[in-house]
Order: structure tokens, then sequence, then C-alpha cells
């Protein structure tokens, strides 16, 4: 399930915490509150089990081995993508496909996070009789709980607020100068859109990835920003109204098999962002769109730098400026 495929908290302690607070510490026994009920972490895990789509990252960036890791997309079976790999120093059990209770099990966790991993209430309730579980926190999408906010959770749980914070603030820091090196940026618009399953789709104001770009100085399509539902990451438009998509920047998701389709689109030659060049073609198998996808504390340094010279290639408006496909 990749950021194609895909189509296809309230936290306190016995202290208390707020997810906009950061706390220099965790007080053990941690109780978390999420949609499926409370959890209670009796004590600081050592060994985390992983059901997040990407979930492995953040873990190894707090400096702990994933017991598990969930196969997503690309040509990395272990899901541990190259800007992850100097960190893995023990191979982790690989979840592809089902979720699979026995397989979770003989890993004997301390705690299993779920909160990017669209678990159900009957996932819910079978895993808490293995560990504490640490689902999706009230008030968000299973898919849509900005990067920060999800490192900022694992690392209350694990006690390792402080080096998420470091590893946040960089990240930051490197937004905001990508967004001052590019006043001409603002008031730019963008989308981005794939096509799946018959009909077009495109990512809504709620998807992280769309959060993520807008740090950096671009603005979402008004037309898209109109049409998110809190809670959502995905909607499908049909053919007929391609124009909802159409900003300074589009980016597509592709796939060997789309492609073809995205390109024979009726309506698509008489778009804006066809007729100027303005279109961004992300294969799966790229570093940048795994980067995007995965919206991690490792990944989206790559990220940044991946697409920033995307964004300058497309946005200036010539068709005579060649954007290449990021392989």
């Amino acid at each position: 399930m990749n950021k194609l495929i895909l189509t296809c908290c309230s936290v306190l302690l016995m202290g208390t915490l707020s997810l906009t607070v950061n706390a220099k510490e965790t007080n053990y026994p941690l109780t978390v509150q999420h949609k499926y009920g409370i959890s209670v972490v009796p004590n600081k895990p050592k060994r985390i089990v992983t059901l997040d789509w990407a979930g492995a990252d953040n873990v190894l960036a707090l400096g702990y081995q994933p017991l598990t890791s969930r196969y997503w997309f690309g040509d990395y079976k272990d899901g541990i993508w190259p800007w992850a790999r100097t960190l893995l120093t023990s191979a982790p059990e690989v979840i592809n496909g089902e979720i699979n209770y026995e397989q979770i099990a003989a890993t004997n966790p301390d705690v299993i996070m779920a909160v990017r991993s669209g678990i159900s209430r009957q996932d819910y309730q079978q895993l808490s009789k293995i560990a504490p579980v640490i689902a999706t926190p009230v008030g968000e999408g299973d898919y849509t709980m900005p990067w920060d906010k999800r490192a900022r959770l694992l690392a209350q749980v694990l006690d390792e607020n402080t080096q998420a914070q470091r590893l946040i603030t960089t990240i930051e820091a490197q937004m905001s100068a990508v967004k001052k090196a590019h006043p001409d940026w603002a008031g730019k618009t963008f989308a981005m859109a794939t096509y799946w399953n018959g009909s077009v789709g495109v990512y809504s104001g709620d998807d992280m990835t769309v959060n993520f770009i807008s740090k950096m100085g671009l603005t979402l399509s008004p037309d898209v920003a109109d049409l998110t539902r809190k809670g959502e990451f995905y909607m499908t438009l049909s053919e007929e109204e391609l124009g909802v998509i159409d900003a300074d920047v589009l980016f597509w998701y592709v796939t060997g098999d789309n492609k073809k389709q995205i390109e024979s689109l009726a309506l698509r030659p008489y778009m804006r962002a066809f007729k100027e060049g303005r279109e961004i073609m992300l294969s799966p198998d790229s570093l940048v769109n795994g980067a995007l996808s995965y919206s991690s504390l490792l990944s989206l340094p790559i990220a940044i730098n991946q697409i920033v010279p995307l964004i300058e290639q497309a946005i200036d408006g010539d068709v005579n400026t060649v954007v290449p496909l990021a392989k």
C-alpha cells in the first residue's frame, strides 16, 4: 500500500500530557486515550512492535530496533528504505499483507504502535491481549495525523522526547529555509493526484503530505480545500471534474499502469498545469515518492532535498522547462 495504494489524542499521563506540550520526560504508568479506548503502558518500553505504515522509521530514529516492519511499496521487501537502512542492526519481522496476530505475539513486545495502521476495533481487541496498543488518537483520521504529532506521540511512549524534538526542529528549520529561499512561491497553488480504479484521485487538505508541501510555502488549491472533509486524506473525482486539480504545480503519483491513463485523460490538454509544463510525475519506486509517503523523521530531510528542485522546474510556467519523471 503506497501513497497510491492507500487509495486502494488525546494523551493522558498518570501525570497529564497534551500533544501540544513538549513534556521533558514521560511518567509511567502512561495512560493513552485513543479512538478505541484507553491503553496503559506500565513501564518504559524496550521492545516495540509497529504496525504503522512507515512506522519502523521513527522507531529507528529514536534509537530503538523495531521488532516489526510493515512492507508498504518499493523495492525494499523489509519495508526499510535507504534513509533508515544504516540504523538497522537486527532484522525485523516483516508484516506483508494482513496482520498476523501470532506473528506479533511471537515478538514478545512491550508496546504495539498502531497510529497509522488502519487497524479495526477487532484488531485492537486481539492485539491488546498481547501488549498495550496505541491506536489512532481521538479526532485524527487513520492516515491523516501530521508527521510531527506522530513522532511526538511515539517519543512520549518511549520517553525519548528530547531526541524527537531535536529531529523535528531540524526538519522544521529545513522547511522554513526553503520557504524563505522561495518568496515567489507565496500564493502559488498546488494539488496532488493520481488515477486509481477508474477515477481521478486527489489528496485532501487533511493529507499529511499535502500539509508538508504547504509548510514550504505553496498553497493548496482552493477547490481541493473546499472538498476536504476532516479525517479523510483522499477523494475521488470524475474525469469531467479534472479542473478541480488544476494548479500552479500539479503532482501526479504514477505507476507503469496508470501513467498512460493519466496522459490520456481527455481534459488534461486543456489544463494550465499541462499546457505550461507544471506537472510533476512521481513514480512509486522513486526516492522522493518513498520519502514523501513515509513522512518520517528520517525520510523528510530526503523528501525536502528531492522535491524542491522539481518544484522549481515546474513552477516557472515555461513549457520548455523539462520536469523529469522522478524515478
